[in-house]
């Protein structure tokens, strides 16, 4: 009995030849592939980065102008208005354009001060006051005090008038005040040169330790 055997396709020639097909077509492939993936690679590859500095931006500050000081306010006043001035309706009307006179001023002299001298002792006529006319009963009391006599004197010198002013806080030497000075004399005061009446106050102590 005869059989059939089917040669196979990698037996022979034929095996051989279809087998270097094979092997060249990876070959080749192996090549295409890996150089284009090296291009695709160089492709890919970035080149490394430089990072600089980012400066910012320097701001410019503007300082605003000086504002001018003012020394003082103006006030601006509009200068008036007047009305126009309508010539005269009466021709016989005459208007003078000088302006009249200034008034004269006339200067007056300050009235002169009168020159006055006050009441003032007088050496030939003391007044009866002191340790000589000291009162017996305030001596023997050892009474003593100050007191104030307003007297008016006349224009020829006479004592006309005496009263007590200011007390010494004993009566005897209050009235020994006042019989010390009435019916003595003074110089009596002067206005211009001319003796008149007047008013005087004399302090009067009376103690008995001088």
């Amino acid at each position: 009995m005869n059989t059939y055997e089917e040669s196979s396709l990698f037996s022979g020639r034929k095996g051989a030849a279809f087998t270097a097909v094979v092997v060249l077509h990876l070959v080749f492939g192996y090549a295409f592939y890996t150089e284009l993936a090296a291009q695709i690679g160089k492709k890919l590859d970035a080149s490394p980065l430089t990072l600089a500095p980012i400066e910012q931006p320097k701001e410019t500050v503007k300082t605003p102008p000086p504002v001018p000081l003012l020394s003082h306010w103006k006030i601006y006043a509009p200068p008036p208005e007047y009305p126009p001035l309508a010539p005269p309706s009466d021709p016989d009307l005459t208007v003078d354009k000088a302006p009249p006179d200034a008034p004269k001023i006339i200067p007056q002299s300050p009235p002169q001060s009168s020159v006055r001298v006050p009441v003032r002792m007088d050496p030939k006529h003391p007044l009866r006051i002191g340790v000589d006319y000291y009162p017996d009963a305030s001596r023997r009391a050892n009474e003593m005090g100050r007191c104030v006599v307003q007297v008016t004197v006349a224009a020829d010198g006479r004592i006309i008038a005496a009263s007590i002013q200011s007390r010494t806080g004993f009566d005897r030497l209050d009235q020994a005040c006042l019989n010390g000075v009435k019916g003595q004399r003074m110089r009596p005061a002067t206005e211009d040169g001319k003796p008149i009446e007047s008013t005087v106050s004399i302090p009067i102590v009376w103690n008995l330790s001088e």
